[in-house]
């Protein structure tokens, strides 16, 4: 199954608690936390989902993803303006067999494309999604 989505946000005014920002888990799975941000901004992610049968010991079904992300903050606010940010990567899903609440483990290793210099060459993305 493949996916795509896209996601803009226009803001103004915003204070220190309230920030547009893309990096890890919530955007650019390649950067670290908070590494792009602004008072606007555009992420587009796309996503191939492979599900398998397997169930170890019946608790979680495995499946994969490969996935491309692009994203960009623009208004800065305290940061700088990088431009359009991409990242490819592959991720792990566990989907909770024994739950009703469908929660899946997402375990992500992204490779930046773009602001080498500034950034490790592998990031490591776990989070956990009420989908699977």
């Amino acid at each position: 199954m493949s996916v795509a989505s896209l996601e803009t946000r226009f803001t103004r005014d915003l204070d220190a608690e309230r920030q547009v920002l893309l990096g890890g888990d919530n955007g650019l799975r390649g950067y670290p936390l908070r590494f792009a941000d602004g008072t606007s901004s555009a992420l587009i992610m796309l996503e191939h989902r492979l599900f398998t049968a397997w169930e170890p010991l019946r608790i979680c079904r495995v499946g994969g993803a490969l996935f491309f992300d692009a994203g960009r903050t623009w208004g800065a606010t305290g940061g700088t303006e990088s431009g359009w940010l991409k990242d490819i990567g592959v991720g792990l899903r566990l989907g909770n067999s024994r739950s009703s609440r469908g929660n899946v483990i997402h375990v992500d290793f992204a490779l930046p494309l773009d602001a080498r210099d500034q950034v490790d060459s592998l990031q490591i993305v776990v989070r956990t999604k009420a989908s699977f």
